[in-house]
């Protein structure tokens, strides 16, 4: 999934910060990091998992439950076929998958040790240095207060594919994911017109980005606009899956 030299490059830079967990998250082709306090910001405890054993003996897919995370393990409750327990030895690899609210997360892992608890078993297995993340929408969405400016084209030229700018209106990105966004500006856009986009003064990379208007309504001598990014490849939406990933994360420790 991540280059070997990549992974090993982000190893030997890894943060040392005993109190911190340094996580690297891959999403859409995207590699971001994040540093966490307690794995528990990215699943809680009592969410629902399922695990993918990767043993010639028992594979499958089998029902687990987070039961308690520290800073060094997450405690589980043992994968069973029905109510027979599946062996799970110390060094047994796995694959978690969850659902959140903020998306379907999955993760590789080894098992640590086995845990008792008068009657009950539970599973002990390693914090991963690697998350998945499949948007259960299409793209994330974070409110935002991004400067910017919408590039406004002729509508009639004597080539209809060519877009050649005519002004530029300042204006205000108020939400964004990586498939588009709101906007706020005195720029008059009708449904279905395409425009341009410059964010550089903000986010770097993304000083002409095609889009396309989807809605716009007249608020307060202004014109609130939804629209659509015009992408052709996923990769060119990479430094704005980036930005809104950043801004979750400051919005996360905005509110605590």
């Amino acid at each position: 999934m991540l280059g070997l030299e990549i992974l090993n490059k982000w190893i030997e830079n890894r943060n040392t910060d005993p109190d911190l967990i340094e996580i690297l998250f891959v999403e859409g082709g995207v590699i971001m990091k994040d540093k966490v306090k307690n794995f528990g910001e990215y699943v809680e405890v009592g969410t629902r998992i399922a695990v993918s054993v990767k043993r010639k003996d028992y594979p499958g897919v089998y029902d687990s439950r987070v039961e308690d995370i520290t800073k060094k393990y997450i405690l589980i409750s043992h994968p069973a076929d029905g109510r027979v327990p599946i062996p799970m030895l110390p060094g047994s690899k796995m694959t978690v998958e969850y659902v959140s609210n903020d998306g379907r997360f999955k993760f590789d892992t080894t098992v640590i040790d086995r845990h008792t608890e008068g009657s009950l078993s539970f599973i002990k297995i390693n914090i991963p240095e690697t998350i998945a993340r499949n948007q259960l929408r299409e793209f994330f969405r974070v409110s935002t207060n991004l400067k910017g400016q919408v590039k406004i084209f002729y509508a009639k030229v004597p080539d209809k594919n060519m877009k050649i700018p005519h002004k530029k209106v300042p204006c205000k990105v108020v939400d964004l994911s990586g498939g588009g966004g709101k906007l706020i500006t005195e720029a008059n856009l009708d449904s279905g017109q395409v425009f341009g986009l410059d964010m550089s003064d903000e986010i770097d990379g993304t000083e002409d980005i095609r889009c396309t208007c989807i809605r716009s309504k007249r608020i307060q001598e202004k014109n609130e606009v939804s629209f659509k990014f015009n992408f052709t490849k996923d990769s060119e939406r990479n430094d704005v899956i980036k930005y809104v990933f950043k801004r979750q994360i400051e919005l996360k420790q905005l509110m605590g």
